[in-house]
């Protein structure tokens, strides 16, 4: 178990599998958890069943649809609401869905790819002035080793003219990666910020399954480690069963990285690092 810690952790994916068990654990860890789950009635089990397992715990789940970019804004503006001083430490993003064909959201946009991925970068854009609040804040992305095996479909980033759901669940993963990187790349030296990517499961584990072969706790425990431990012990921006791993070439790319910063700003229709939130060196 990952050292005690203090503060507000914001968690996707609480009500089940591996984002519940992370929320049990951060709940034990000592930091007070708001989770985001898919329906009320198993984020009300969610949240009971880690009451009962951490008595005393300062935890609440709520439900809220992450495809829906209207509904991702809804739940940050609420989680904005309840943050005691108006900051948050912690905001990992560990929802993940998988579609064999294609499905749209209510935005027009690929259902893999809006939840996977657009979800979290809206919900960081929302939250981001909370972040940069606390003196030592993180962004916690949960990849996949399947972002090693594809690239960027810029011309077609929604798959509509060819889908595979295996390529979309990739792409998605990929598209965490290259946000996590350009995240530290833009935010790094001008903010008390710091984003980490994870990805869990072994090398071969089958895409859309990356904690085949490793249990939920274990899993769930790389995650927390990245957020309860002491910032000096993590040594790299990206992860891999607890041991620090350069995430794939294309990953790195930082040409490919500010592309997708770009299409994702326009698709979620904001401006992330807009007026007030330039830092210092005043780069957008």
């Amino acid at each position: 178990m990952p050292g005690a810690t203090s503060g507000t952790c914001v968690i996707t994916g609480a009500s089940s599998g591996v984002g519940l068990e992370a929320a049990r654990q951060l709940a034990a860890a000592g930091l007070k958890v708001v989770g985001v789950g898919r329906a009320p009635e198993t984020c009300r089990r969610a949240e009971e069943e880690i009451r009962k397992s951490c008595p005393g715990a300062d935890v609440r789940i709520t439900a809220a649809d992450l495809s829906s970019m209207g509904c991702v804004r809804r739940a940050a503006a609420g989680i904005r609401d309840g943050l005691p001083g108006g900051r948050l430490e912690r905001l990992i993003h560990a929802a993940a869905t998988i579609s064999k064909g294609y499905a749209g959201t209510e935005d027009g946009y690929e259902l893999q790819f809006a939840v996977n991925y657009l979800a979290a970068f809206l919900m960081t854009r929302e939250l981001f002035p909370a972040l940069i609040r606390p003196g030592e804040a993180r962004v916690i992305t949960v990849s996949s080793g399947a972002h090693r095996r594809t690239e960027m479909a810029w011309d077609d980033p929604m798959l509509r003219r060819r889908y595979s759901g295996l390529r979309a669940y990739r792409q998605s993963k990929l598209a965490l990666v290259l946000f996590t990187m350009e995240l530290n790349r833009r935010a790094a030296y001008r903010f008390p910020l710091r984003a980490i990517g994870v990805e869990l499961g072994p090398v071969g584990a089958e895409d859309g399954e990356a904690n085949k072969g490793l249990g939920a706790a274990d899993a769930a425990t790389a995650i927390v480690r990245l957020a309860a431990d002491p910032l000096s012990s993590i040594t790299s921006d990206y992860w891999r069963l607890g041991r620090p791993i350069e995430p794939g070439p294309y990953a790195r790319n930082p040409e490919a990285a500010r592309r997708l910063w770009r299409l994702s700003e326009e698709l979620c229709g904001v401006d992330f690092l807009g007026p007030g939130l330039q830092g210092p060196s005043g780069i957008n």
